[in-house]
């Protein structure tokens, strides 16, 4: 059973060399993408070719500035970003896109809050349809309650997914985030139809860091990967951005190992 290791990447101009660190491709923030202008994407769409390291998942569609559940979030105003950035993502040869800003989606505690979740299923609604014309898959990670309020397990995403009613949306899942959500890594095959995406970061850390998954954590990487080869999953795997060649080598070697 075959994936593809990816390294996360916050700077998109930052993908010199990655190659000799044996990733397959990189994960890029997509709000990152939309802060170049055009000579500098094509300068970044040329890197990316040259190393032959895609993007092909994206994270964070919007500026970490723009919250789709406040009052007032005009859908409009961000369309034609959207579809900017959706259009940049599939040029540099992104395949799924991944919204994971806890604070873009937090509820009101008082108010339409009914009318609050309506606009981000019109935000999502519409981000599937820009995506539908490049084969580009979204995707919605669960997040815990210290990030935000709002869909915050596996079941409310399936619940809230299932609103949105588009074939290319699913889900994601990182490793750190699974005690949060309340999801037992015995449990992950209950959602194996969902979870289209997989991070891991090392998971005894607070929240904030990302450190790379390594064999001195001496936390069991291998029952994690287990449960992901028993529900079947073939698609990308993302590391922290501080991983290199030796974190890649012994996550893929427990990988390996339980295949």
């Amino acid at each position: 059973m075959s994936v593809r290791w990816a390294k996360m990447l916050g700077d998109p101009s930052a993908i010199s060399n990655l190659r000799k660190e044996g990733f397959d491709c990189i994960q890029l923030p997509l709000y990152r993408l939309m802060d170049l202008n055009e000579d500098e994407f094509s300068k970044v769409k040329e890197d990316i070719r040259g190393e032959e390291l895609f993007p092909e998942v994206c994270v964070s569609p919007l500026p970490p500035d723009a919250y789709v559940s406040q009052r007032g979030f005009n859908m409009y105003v961000w369309t034609e970003f959207l579809k900017k950035a959706v259009r940049r993502a599939s040029e540099c040869g992104c395949k799924k896109i991944v919204w994971n800003d806890g604070r873009a989606r937090v509820l009101p505690l008082e108010g339409d809050v009914g009318g609050i979740k309506e606009q981000v299923l019109q935000f999502l609604y519409l981000l599937c349809e820009f995506g539908d014309n490049f084969n580009i898959s979204i995707l919605v990670e669960p997040l815990g309650a210290k990030r935000t309020n709002f869909l915050n397990s596996m079941k409310e995403i399936d619940d809230f997914l299932h609103l949105v009613s588009k074939e290319n949306i699913s889900s994601v899942i990182s490793l750190r985030e699974l005690p949060e959500i309340g999801l037992e890594i015995e449990n992950l095959n209950a959602y194996a139809r969902l979870i289209s995406h997989v991070q891991i970061e090392n998971p005894t850390i607070t929240v904030g860091d990302r450190r790379a998954p390594r064999r001195e954590d001496k936390y069991d990487y291998g029952h994690f990967l287990n449960a992901l080869q028993a529900m079947g999953y073939n698609g990308v795997i993302t590391l922290p951005e501080d991983s290199d060649r030796e974190s890649l080598n012994y996550i893929r070697g427990l990988w390996e190992k339980q295949v």
